[in-house]
């Protein structure tokens, strides 16, 4: 469930709060801190573009039309159509030889000169271009992006929007592997500028943006292109949204990185600490409290830039003014990000807190009740994990003896990628896969029943308290970093549904629009679902 991340107060009195929830996941899998409801499937918005530009860097394209340092930041942009961005764009198509008229969006005023850029603090030093235009749009840098991987692929850089395109297919397919993320359980809407826009949970969405803060098991190629589009967006902060707005400040900072989306999404990245975070309001109000929910956040990490923290606090305004400019209120930022303490621990290298001995006998009590109320989850999770892993062995070896290759393997873009498939991946630390079922004690008062990460359809037609059950062991998993998919050392990747012969899957199914959260699609035939049974 969200809980209230930001509250305006009126007098003294809180008028209206802000809920939402956060998750911030580190490189390996694990979730580091989370409040509010982090398995909440949300769309990324304009927050998947420093993904969604890969497969073109990965191309090579900007060396092939010898684009700078900052023509390749704009293309991760919310640009907000002020000159220096308008110069940058007019530059990539003379290089590129793309045209404006080709770009699928309504020509629009720049976001320089709309009343958020009034909300900044120092919002009037900003210079928005005059009249409208497909260029001031805050997603142009990306639609130039798209239409030259487009034209690559197909000599054409039309129908570049559509979502069997081949560039959309490579662009969901970077976000499956970063987010360990299965293609099929990426549901897609359409975003606001007219291309597809991806929903998946909050933390894989974490986890995405912590493997672009640490691509540390990915193929050469690859991390070099996340590393250099990194690199770019800090020598360039200005061309990410504009001038004296939070990301400007943020991503000034080399170990930082800070994508926002539009409702209520804002993403980030620590290279230091290794770290993804996802932040969403629930109500979609983001802009002017990015700067205070960002600060609060870094300041329970115990970061280290005590600068750049106050500089967001008061990045924009929090001052309420009533009609007569009078000052009547103001908001903040007011929530706690839940932090596992062994985090701290490891980081820091703290020692153990001393135990007060007069309260020795009454934490001991309490252990103990903690330790039995969770075991039954922990049993249940453990019994799912080892079923899953025999069934990964069964696959790999009738991946084997069928000698088949699938589309996503013969894919030339996804050939390098070709030796990093095989089992799950699991923590090598805390969770050890079980081989041996007779030894695992079976669970008390958590019956064996349906896998509980089943889709949220079906879960509405069990009894309460096969739902209770469900959702305890997801929120289990979330809160210790038990993820289905971990990766480890030398295995970056899922094992992708779609990569499977025995196991067709429909393409997903476009939805409009921001309005459904809860956006799912059919993923089998009824027909081969029944069938794929008989063949059982």
């Amino acid at each position: 469930m969200a809980e209230i991340l930001v509250k305006e107060y009126r007098g003294d009195v809180v008028e209206n709060v802000h809920y939402g929830s956060i998750a911030i996941v580190s490189s390996t899998g694990e979730t580091i801190a989370y409040t509010g409801d982090i398995e909440r499937q949300t769309y990324m918005r304009s927050a998947s573009k420093p993904i969604q530009v890969l497969p073109t860097l990965l191309a090579g394209l900007h060396k092939k039309y010898n684009l700078s340092e900052e023509e390749v930041t704009i293309c991760n942009s919310s640009h907000w159509g002020s000159n220096h961005h308008i110069y940058v764009l007019q530059s990539i198509m003379e290089k590129t030889g793309l045209k404006e008229e080709d770009m699928i969006m309504n020509p629009t005023i720049s976001t320089s000169a709309t009343p958020l850029a009034d909300k900044l603090a120092l919002g009037s030093k900003l210079n928005p271009v005059e009249g409208k235009s497909r260029l001031q749009h805050c997603c142009s840098g990306k639609h130039l992006s798209l239409m030259m991987l487009q034209r690559e692929l197909t000599g054409k850089v039309t129908g570049y929007q559509l979502p069997d395109s081949p560039v959309q297919k490579q662009i969901i397919s970077f976000l499956s592997m970063l987010s360990q993320t299965p293609t099929y359980r990426i549901s897609l809407g359409i975003d606001g500028c007219g291309v597809p826009v991806f929903a998946l949970p909050m933390r894989n969405i974490a986890l995405a943006y912590a493997k672009l803060a640490d691509p540390f098991n990915l193929p050469d190629d690859i991390r070099e292109a996340i590393t250099y589009n990194f690199d770019c967006i800090n020598k360039n902060p200005e061309k990410i949204n504009d001038y004296f707005t939070p990301s400007y400040y943020v991503n000034k900072n080399p170990d930082l990185l800070m994508k926002d989306g539009s409702r209520g999404v804002i993403c980030m990245a620590i290279r230091s600490r290794k770290l993804g975070i996802v932040i969403k309001l629930e109500d979609g109000w983001s802009d002017e409290y990015q700067g205070i929910i960002v600060a609060r956040i870094l300041e329970q990490l115990q970061y280290d830039d005590k600068e750049l923290i106050e500089q967001l606090k008061k990045t924009y305004n929090t001052k309420i003014y009533n009609d007569c400019k009078d000052e009547v209120g103001h908001a903040e930022a007011d929530f706690d990000i839940h932090i596992e303490q062994s985090y701290f621990d490891e980081l820091f290298g703290n020692a153990e807190p001393e135990e007060d001995d007069s309260d020795e006998s009454d934490a001991g009590t309490a252990d103990e009740s903690a330790d039995s109320k969770d075991s039954d989850i922990d049993s249940s999770i453990e019994y799912e994990d080892m079923e899953e892993l025999e069934d990964d062995e069964d696959t790999n070896e009738t991946d084997k003896s069928s000698g088949q290759k699938s589309s996503f393997e013969s894919s030339d873009f996804i050939s390098t990628l070709l030796n990093m498939r095989g089992k799950k991946a699991r923590s090598n630390s805390e969770h050890k896969p079980v081989t041996d079922h007779n030894d695992m004690d079976e669970p008390e008062d958590i019956d064996e029943g349906p896998e509980a990460d089943e889709d949220m359809e079906d879960e509405e037609q069990l009894p309460a308290e096969e739902r209770a059950r469900r959702r305890a062991i997801r929120d289990r998993r979330s809160i210790l970093g038990q993820n289905v998919v971990l990766p480890s050392s030398n295995q970056t990747f899922i094992q992708n549904p779609m990569t499977d012969p025995m196991r067709p899957v429909k393409s997903a199914k476009v939805i409009s629009t921001i309005q459904n959260n809860d956006a799912e699609f059919e993923v089998f035939d009824k027909e081969d679902d029944t069938r794929d049974n008989e063949q059982e």
